[in-house]
């Protein structure tokens, strides 16, 4: 763990020294995430200025939603994605093989190989705008409710980080799969709403067939205190799934392995 932890850290400052040689794309970067988040709000305002609310959802309700669809939207684009993207282009052009004779967890190891920090940025503005709309609703933030959210956070990362694995292990078998890419991001976009607003089928299918439910609708319910509209042991369930779905992806990964057949053979 020790180990993981420091190599985690190299490639860490490894980015943050590449992304230093281009300071003035920080500052625009910065930018337009402030932009980003901005016009989600306005989208958000424009449904609720004809509406009071939305099956029990508020504005302000809506607006902690949007924070948490910002912090997990950050958190996926910091480390999951930039990675996945890379392992998807290593496999098809068979330098994974490089990976692979180094003497360490393949899986850890493209896992871990690209930071990008400038993301930090939406978990920074996604954390703020959460905080602004608990502090509007009930005037502070509960300790417990913040535990049972950093849970469910942790889990949700966790999920898409299982979910991203799986269709990168798909590479193994199929030439170019990126485009998949775009059908992720496309549900994903479902996540800026309560999944309360679906019928109740959908609202079954967003929960256990594609887990939407756990990588925004909970982690924002259990902080607002509306868990009980969704499911009411919601942490306990999302560390259930997580763990599932982690050893689910670990397990398709060491299949797929199997099946590699590298750039020499």
């Amino acid at each position: 763990m020790v180990n993981a932890l420091r190599l985690a850290w190299l490639y860490f400052r490894l980015s943050v020294q590449n992304l230093a040689a281009y300071r003035f794309d920080i500052v625009m970067r910065v930018a337009m995430a402030f932009v980003h988040i901005g016009f989600e709000l306005m989208g958000v305002w424009i449904i609720f200025s004809n509406a009071e609310t939305i099956r029990g959802w508020t504005w302000m309700h809506m607006i902690v939603l949007v924070g948490v669809f910002r912090i997990v939207a950050g958190g996926i684009r910091i480390l999951i994605v930039p990675n996945m993207r890379v392992l998807l282009e290593d496999i098809r052009s068979g330098r994974l093989d490089y990976v692979l004779m180094r003497p360490v967890n393949a899986q850890l190891l493209v896992s871990i190989r690209e930071f990008v920090i400038w993301r930090v940025a939406d978990v920074v503005l996604g954390f703020s705008v959460s905080i602004y709309g608990c502090l509007r609703l009930t005037g502070t933030v509960p300790v417990g409710a913040v535990l049972q959210f950093a849970v469910t956070l942790v889990a949700a990362l966790a999920i898409v980080y299982s979910v991203w694995l799986m269709l990168a292990t798909m590479c193994f078998w199929f030439v170019r799969i990126q485009n998949i890419e775009m059908v992720f991001w496309n549900v994903f976009e479902a996540g800026r709403y309560p999944i309360v607003i679906y019928r109740p089928w959908i609202q079954w299918m967003l929960t256990f067939v594609i887990p939407l439910a756990f990588i925004t609708t909970i982690p924002a319910g259990t902080l607002i205190g509306m868990d009980d509209q969704i499911v009411g042991w919601a942490p306990a369930l999302a560390v259930g799934m997580a763990a599932s779905m982690l050893l689910l992806s670990s397990w398709f990964w060491r299949f797929g392995l199997r099946h590699y057949s590298g750039a020499s053979a």
